[in-house]
This record gives structure tokens, sequence and C-alpha cells, in this order.
């Protein structure tokens, strides 16, 4: 039988954490990091050497909204567009458009997900509720249908477990037009769709009436590279969580001090939130956007400068604050291997352009 600890021990407990940078929430104890990291030359705008750029000029495929990127083990490119996902040689070259629209085999509807899996290309397929498998080539090799289905995000595979998000959405009678936590529900799926068991379920506000709704905080999730933890950030505050998804538990939560950014209300914005009585945003979401780079998490955050860019944060695999940096001016970053990165620029007619740089300091 477990011994029970009474308020003076709770107490001793959480000063022993406090001390040590650490709080204590329920169970679950959350790294408090400093606003500054550990490495002296943090604050600093990245020195770059461009290695190649690529642009669409040649017709054979287009930049329109270009998103999730891929490497495979050799070093091949992958990036998911509008009914595209296209494949590039680590040089750059373009090789072909993996995507192929419709119903049948091996096709698509629309929107889809994927993931480089070995020497496989696996695809989540939103509307027809089905996994395709291809070889490199995007030559099918099966596909199955996931019964447990529709999912709102797909992020991998880890341990046999193909990794999914749900979004368990209220009837229209319980939403009251107020803010309300929404149980955003990680399951892993059986490589068969038969099988469909819930690993962890996270909370996020949203604002919710009847007939719509509005986000209040962003979902950013990543996968780790050996596939065994989901980095998680579902708050408007500076706060990353680390769930193991073979314990199905939280296993890490940390944040750091940061200055919120103040809010800048768009177009849209300012009648809705009037007419529905949405409760008024101060500040920006503070981060937007995780990135695996091996061991490391880089998160970006709300703070943007036009001189530098946006601001990386660094974190070691025990959420300890070890770093930042700036991108530099007009770049989005899609990719961080060791010392690569590859990111999104614009030319002067706003056409998008891929560019891999080497990452000197």
């Amino acid at each position: 039988m477990k011994r029970k600890r009474g308020l003076r021990g709770n107490i001793i407990l959480c000063l022993f954490f406090v001390s040590m940078g650490v709080s204590i929430c329920g169970a679950q104890e959350i790294v408090q990091n400093p606003d500054k990291p550990l490495a002296k030359n943090a604050g600093r705008v990245l020195k770059l050497q461009e290695i190649w750029r690529i642009s669409d000029e040649g017709g054979l495929f287009y930049f329109k909204y270009p998103g999730e990127m891929r490497l495979s083990s050799d070093g091949h490119i992958f990036i998911a567009d509008e009914n595209e996902l296209l494949k590039f040689s680590p040089e750059g070259k373009f090789i072909k458009n993996l995507f192929k629209k419709g119903q049948g085999p091996g096709e698509i509807v629309s929107d889809f997900a994927y993931f480089v899996h070995g020497q496989e290309i696996w695809i989540y397929d939103f509307m027809a509720l089905k996994i395709i498998r291809t070889d490199m080539n995007g030559e099918l090799i099966n596909q199955v249908r996931i019964e447990s289905g529709p999912y709102n995000g797909f992020y991998g595979v880890s341990n046999d477990w193909l990794v999914f998000l749900k979004d368990v959405f209220p009837p229209p009678s319980e939403r009251k037009s107020k803010l309300q936590d929404m149980p955003c529900s990680i399951r892993l799926v059986s490589e068969d769709g038969k099988i469909d068991k819930e690993c962890y379920v996270f909370q996020r506000l949203m604002f919710l009436r009847p007939n719509g709704m509005t986000s209040w905080t962003r979902w950013y999730s990543v996968l780790s590279e050996d596939g065994a933890h989901l980095y998680v950030m579902h708050t408007r505050d500076y706060l990353v969580e680390t769930l193991d998804l073979n314990k199905g538990q939280v296993i890490n939560r940390f944040k750091r001090k940061y200055p919120s950014v103040k809010y800048r209300e768009r177009g849209w914005e300012e009648n809705f939130y009037k007419k529905f009585n949405v409760p008024k945003i101060r500040y920006e979401i503070d981060v937007a956007g995780l990135f695996i780079n091996q061991d490391a998490l880089w998160v970006k955050t709300s703070t943007s400068d036009k001189e530098k860019g946006d601001l990386f944060d660094v974190f070691d695999a025990e959420g300890r604050f070890i770093d930042s940096f700036y991108l530099g001016p007009g770049r989005t970053l899609l990719k961080a291997q060791k010392d690569i990165i590859f990111v999104l620029e614009k030319d002067r007619a706003e056409n998008y352009l891929l560019v891999k740089y080497k990452v000197l300091g």
C-alpha cells in the first residue's frame, strides 16, 4: 500500500523541486527554464552558407502551399503541396510528383498527410480513410482502410502502430458559445487498420457555439526521430509536453520565461468577436511551431524581427533550454537535419523558393 504524504510533506517536496528549477503540476513535473539559455552566443542570427535553391520556373511542378517536408535515409527530399507529393534528389533536382488523384488503388482524393518509413512512404488519405503504402518512387505496395477514422492528423509509425490525432467535438447542443475544453485524443492504430486504441488525451480550449467555432489555441506536435515520443503544444502559454507513446504517459513538461507578443488582430476578427462575445485576446500564442533536429527540439516562437527573422528556442531531450537563434529575415523553416536546414523564401514576384543551407554558426 502506498504511503500517503501529508500537506507538510507536499510543501517540502514542492520547495525542493522549485529550488531545482522544477515545479509540480498534480503528479507531473514542469521544467521551469529561465529566460536565457545555456549557450553563450544565444540570440544570434544564424550564419548560413547556401548550398542550392530551386524554384518552379521550369513548369514541371509548382509551389502553391509547400508544407510538410520529409527526408529519406539517402537524402532524397519530399514536399507536400496541393495535389502534389514532390520528390527531389539530394542535389535539389526535381524527380517526379508522386501524387495520383482519384479514388482507386494508390490514388488520393485530395488532402493527405504522409510519413517516410524506412524505404516506404505511408500516406493517409483524409477523405477516403485509408493508408497507402508505396515504395520510394510512388509505386503502390498495398493500401488498407482505417475503419475507426476519420482522424485529424497522421504523425507516423511507433513500434508498429500508426500514430493519429482525433479531435473530439461535442454535439451542437453542448456548444455553449463560450470557451470550452475540446479533447484531442492520440490514437494508436494497427497497420491493418482494424485495431484502434487510445494512447492519451490532451485538452485544448476552443470557442464553441451551436453553429460554428473558432480556435483559441493552436495544436502543434511532432514525432521524435525514433518514433518513441510525441512533442505537443496545445496552450496559449509557453508549455511543451513530451508524450511517451509506449507508456501512454506525459513524461516531461517544460517551459521558459517568455515575454509574450502583443496580439495583432486580423481583419475579420473584430466584428466576429463582438457579434459572438468572444473573449478578447491580448497576446499571440507563445509557440508557433515544433521541429525535431536529431535529439533536440526546435521551438518556433511568436517573436519575429524584421531584420533578424523568427526566433527559435532549442531544448534538449530533458527539456533544458540550451540555445536560441534567429533564422534570418524572409525565411520559413521546413526541416532541420544536423547542421543543414531547408527553408522557404520568396523572390521579388512573391514566388516560393526552396533553399538548402549549411549552418556555420
